[in-house]
């Protein structure tokens, strides 16, 4: 039986939602590759400390801006096309505060990207989309944050297909 887990992630605001889940529909179309909502992976704690509605309530930062640093391909299925983007101070803050609230270790993600693509492709064919793919902005602003229960380590569209959203909290502007 595959381990689940409850992953924070942090939800790009509109516009960039808007034109992150329409690159992810578009790819999905061409490649049959999983749907997902587009987000930025906080951390994971395989063990419910605390109820993921009582972590998020206890977080109280405002909407965090991140520079995108252009779109990136790996062998990684978790990361087969994504926009890289830089961290931030306030970034840092949320995951520590994160941590504290689920009662869980944690660290911030070493290299912050929302993904635009899960699934096994060629490196040719990373790269060759990574190339053509030009944003039309330069920072994303996140919004939000959700608290998903996903198989750890996600490693097929199944596993993607299966996550589940158990809460939602708005950052307030």
């Amino acid at each position: 039986m595959k381990k689940k887990a409850i992953v924070y992630w942090l939800l790009p605001a509109k516009p960039e939602r808007e034109l992150f889940c329409e690159i992810v529909r578009i790819l999905r179309k061409e490649f049959r590759a999983p749907n997902f909502e587009p987000h930025l992976t906080l951390f994971s704690t395989a063990k419910d400390r605390q109820p993921p509605n009582k972590v998020l309530k206890q977080i109280s930062l405002r909407p965090i801006r991140l520079t995108a640093s252009g779109v990136a391909f790996s062998s990684a299925f978790t990361r087969t096309l994504f926009v890289r983007l830089k961290s931030s101070p306030l970034l840092r803050k949320l995951v520590t505060d994160l941590g504290r609230a689920a009662k869980s270790p944690t660290k911030a993600p070493s290299d912050p990207h929302v993904s635009l693509l899960y699934k096994k492709l060629p490196r040719a064919t990373k790269k060759e989309l990574a190339a053509v793919m030009k944003l039309p902005f330069r920072t994303v602003v996140f919004d939000s944050i959700a608290a998903v229960r996903c198989v750890s380590p996600s490693r097929t569209a199944a596993d993607v297909e299966s996550w589940r959203i158990l809460g939602k909290k708005s950052l307030p502007r």
